[in-house]
């Protein structure tokens, strides 16, 4: 009898394990399909309002609303799991139901007062309602509840707009390109600001450098004339299913490198009434800079402009050569895990860049590279293989053939970088980046 109980119980550890396994699986390549199979089947098993929970958010990341309700419904009156209630205040918010969508927001807000994304979420239910002043006082009480800062500051940059201070909103939204987001929504609004700052010639230099449209002089003058509550539109349709799964290795964007998709922000996106004349390049990661756009004081002249665009193109061709990347290793060691990339040429200090975005998120960024040919899911496969410091990894190959990096670790951490030597056989330039603990 003994052996049999024994038995048994390893028998459900192991089903339990395999469970978390194919979780994990389906998480990591955002397969919400599957995901929701293993919930479904977890709930027949045992109803509990976890599993519903975990269910409902499932459905939201696929757009099925209407699926997260219906998971919903059984517990929503009684539960008392904020987080419960700011995920269907979402769903009610994006059925278009504000006033629903407030309701449970507050509910929220009065189980757990310091829950700065109930805030967030009730300043764009506000900004929907065109409750300028209200959504304000939102956003800041999510900031002072430490919410995420980045979607504080594009959701206030989005207020600006609708208040017309564009100015103020120019100065937010280029916080967030120069901490190196080129998500489409930052630099559509990027445009807008410019455009009604009458910065006419810059705005088309702006378009063109992240090609957001083939035809800058049609799109900026349809900017010009339109209104800001005419002009936006929140951007709450997320890509397909098959989308998602080809753009597995990116997602911010912005904006999406800081904004979460399970998460609802302001992202409001200013295009031209003429779709046809837009590009929506969800890769743009151009190397053009911001930094001679942020004194909006000077001269707009388009010999100015026109010069200052040339030369950062030059720049940018003089201070960065062609880096064949032929492999792509990662490992732990005592105190550090470490990436090691093996180039064809020896990289420059001009070559990449290594972006601290969190104490536990950094970008690196590799300038004019071409890739192995198993391309870039083989490079987060290996960098992933490293599960005891990275907790995440996602990546693109830009149209301008940067390459970026996205990781996230478990804690705290710095990173160091340095030439390591030629490999092996000598044939290849080795260049590693350790991640090491913060505190060690």
């Amino acid at each position: 009898m003994l052996l049999f109980v024994v038995g048994c119980q390893n028998s459900t550890l192991k089903y339990d394990v395999n469970e978390q396994q194919k979780i994990y699986i389906n998480e990591t390549t955002k397969n919400y399909g599957g995901l929701i199979e293993l919930y479904k089947q977890r709930l027949q098993r045992a109803d509990t309002e976890d599993t519903r929970h975990k269910l409902a958010r499932a459905y939201y990341q696929s757009n099925d609303f209407q699926a997260v309700k219906r998971v919903l419904e059984p517990i929503i009156k009684k539960t008392k799991n904020d987080g419960i209630l700011i995920l269907y205040g979402h769903v009610e918010s994006r059925l278009g139901h504000n006033d629903t969508a407030l309701e449970y927001l507050n509910k929220a807000i009065e189980i757990n007062s310091k829950n700065g994304e109930a805030y967030n979420v009730k300043g764009i239910v506000l900004l929907k309602k065109r409750q300028y002043d209200a959504a304000r006082y939102a956003f800041n009480e999510a900031r002072e509840n430490f919410y995420d800062e980045n979607k504080v500051t594009n959701n206030l940059a989005m207020l600006s707009i609708l208040n017309k201070d564009y100015s103020e909103a120019y100065k937010q939204l280029n916080i967030l390109y120069t901490k190196g987001y080129r998500d489409p929504t930052i630099l559509h609004n990027l445009l807008f600001t410019l455009v009604k700052l009458d910065k006419m010639q810059l705005a088309k230099s702006f378009c063109l450098a992240h090609k957001l449209s083939n035809e800058p002089d049609i799109l900026v003058q349809e900017l010009k004339r339109i209104e800001p509550i005419d002009a936006i539109k929140f951007n709450e349709v997320k890509p397909s299913q098959s989308d998602i799964q080809k753009q597995f290795t990116t997602e911010k964007a912005a904006g999406q490198l800081a904004f979460n998709n399970t998460e609802e922000v302001a992202e409001v996106v200013i295009k031209s009434k003429n779709q046809t004349k837009l590009t929506n390049s969800t890769k743009s990661g151009s190397n053009v800079k911001l930094s001679y756009m942020t004194k909006l004081d000077s001269t707009d002249s388009s010999t100015n402009v026109a010069s200052t665009s040339t030369s950062q193109k030059q720049t940018d061709k003089t201070t960065t050569t062609q880096s064949t990347i032929l492999a792509v290793r990662s490992g732990e060691h005592g105190k550090f895990s470490r990436i090691t990339f093996e180039t064809e040429a020896k990289l420059s200090n001009k070559s990449y860049k290594i972006e601290k975005i969190s104490p536990t998120e950094f970008k690196l960024s590799f300038y004019d590279v071409t890739l192995p040919s198993e391309g870039i899911d083989k490079i987060i496969k290996r960098i992933s293989g490293s599960e005891r410091d990275f907790a995440n990894v996602q990546g693109t190959l830009t149209a301008e053939k940067t390459l970026i990096l996205e990781i996230k670790t478990k804690q705290n951490s710095i990173v160091k970088d340095f030439y390591a030597g030629p490999n092996s056989k000598g044939k290849a330039h080795c260049f590693a980046f350790d991640f090491y603990l913060e505190n060690k």
